[in-house]
Parts: structure tokens; sequence; C-alpha cells
């Protein structure tokens, strides 16, 4: 009996030994305990801000996506985009052949049509001219009108001979001639004229000034040639030349390809 009391007595010492040698190491075992919480804490707060993270980076992968999806888009449509400009831009094309060969064969009905006159466009000039006056101190009106070019001539200035050109107006009626000198021809060795001229331009550079290309046919009509005339209709023809017109319309032609380069 003693010796099962002793065994007893003896479990039980050795479960106090033990129980003290814990109570011993508590202390340290609630510091550590206490720092494992404390780095589990930031841990647990780390694995958060890298599920922040990574939630904003598949976000942004996916925006990425979409980026490029609309890109890719984009692109296309663009490409779509210049595939029909092509196509209007050669439709545009082919109405403007069309209206141009419409515009030919009325014209060459037209030449070819009884009764029409047809000028030369190289000797057809435009002239501001007025008439010739006995009274030297009346002024009469400056107007605006069509001369064909007859050819050179001759006059006499001051006893010496020089060479002038003569213009007949398109309807025949008015005569002026020209000389190299400036000089004021009212009679030439043949032909007495009844206007004098203060400005003239020739059909060719209203032509290219305009963009138009009459100039180059070998025939035009009285109604071609009065078409091209009517760029003068909104000038003043007692304050600008025809020169000055003309450098007029080329500046408004410079500042329209400006405008359109834009």
């Amino acid at each position: 009996m003693n010796k099962i009391k002793l065994a007893k007595l003896q479990r039980e010492y050795d479960e106090l030994l033990t129980k003290y040698d814990i109570a011993d190491d508590l202390p340290s075992l609630l510091e550590k305990r206490s720092s494992l919480h404390q780095e589990n804490d930031k841990l647990s707060q780390e694995i958060r801000q890298k599920i922040a993270l990574l939630g904003a980076y598949q976000s942004l992968e996916v925006l990425k996506d979409e980026v490029s999806l609309k890109e890719e888009e984009l692109t296309d449509l663009e490409t779509r985009v210049e595939q029909l400009k092509n196509i209007l831009g050669n439709l545009e094309s082919l109405e403007k052949v069309r209206e141009e060969i419409v515009t030919l064969e009325n014209r060459k009905k037209l030449l070819q049509g009884k009764n029409i006159r047809k000028y030369d466009p190289s000797k057809i000039f435009y002239f501001i001219y007025s008439g010739l006056s006995p009274d030297e101190e009346i002024d009469c009106p400056h107007r605006l009108g069509v001369f064909i070019y007859q050819g050179d001539v001759e006059y006499v200035s001051d006893d010496e001979t020089y060479k002038c050109s003569e213009y007949k107006s398109i309807g025949g009626s008015i005569w002026l001639a020209v000389s190299n000198y400036d000089d004021v021809v009212c009679e030439s060795t043949k032909k007495v004229y009844n206007a004098t001229w203060y400005s003239s331009i020739s059909f060719e550079e209203i032509c290219i000034t305009i963009g138009s290309e009459l100039y180059l046919e070998k025939e035009v009509t009285y109604d071609e040639i009065m078409q091209v005339m009517a760029v003068f209709n909104n000038y003043d023809l007692d304050e600008f030349s025809l020169e000055e017109i003309v450098q007029d319309l080329c500046e408004k032609q410079r500042e329209l390809r400006r405008e359109i380069a834009k």
C-alpha cells in the first residue's frame, strides 16, 4: 500500500514540477505570443495590401485589354474611312469626268453650229478704254471691252516713225493702238483710231489666273470670252487697272490654297 501511495505521490510531484517549469516559461511564452500576434497582424495587413494591389493590377490589365480592343476597332474604322474616302474620291472624279465630257460635247456641238463666230484665244485682249473726244478737256467714261489683235502698224511722232499694235473691238466698231513707248497713238499711217486705252490683260493671262484652260483651245466662242471677262465685274474700273485686278485675284487664290492646306 505504501508503495502504491509513494508512486502516486511521485507522479503528483513530477506533474507539479512540470507545471512549475511551464509557469517559469509563461512570461516568455506570453511575450512570444504577443510578438506572433503583431507579426500576424503585420502579415495580414501586407496580405490585404497585396490583394488590393492585385485587384488594381487585374483591373488595369482588364483596362489595357479593353484599350487594346478599342485601338484595334479604331484602326479598323480608320482603314474603313480611308477606303470610303477613296471610293468617294473615285466617285467624285468619275462625276467630274462625266460633267467634263458633257461640257465638251456641248461645246463641240456649239462650235460645229452654223453662224457661230469663233476667235483665236492668242489674239484676245481685255482693255479698259475710253473714247477719244474732240475736246481734250472732256473725260470720256472708262469702259471694259474685248479686243482682237490685228497686227503691227507704223505711226509718226515728232517726225520719227515707230511701230504700234492695232486692236479692234470684238464688235468691230472701236479701234485703238498700243505703242511700245507708251505714246498715245491717235492714228497710224493707215488708220485713225477712235479710242485710247488705260490698261490691258491678255485672255491667256486671266485664264491662267482663274484656272481656266480655254486659252489652250484653238478656238473660243463669244460666250466663253464673256464668261471669262465676268471676273472683273466686282471691281471699280476707275480705281483698279486690269493688272492690279489680276494681282488681287492671284492673292485670293493663294489665300484659298493656304486655307485648304490647314
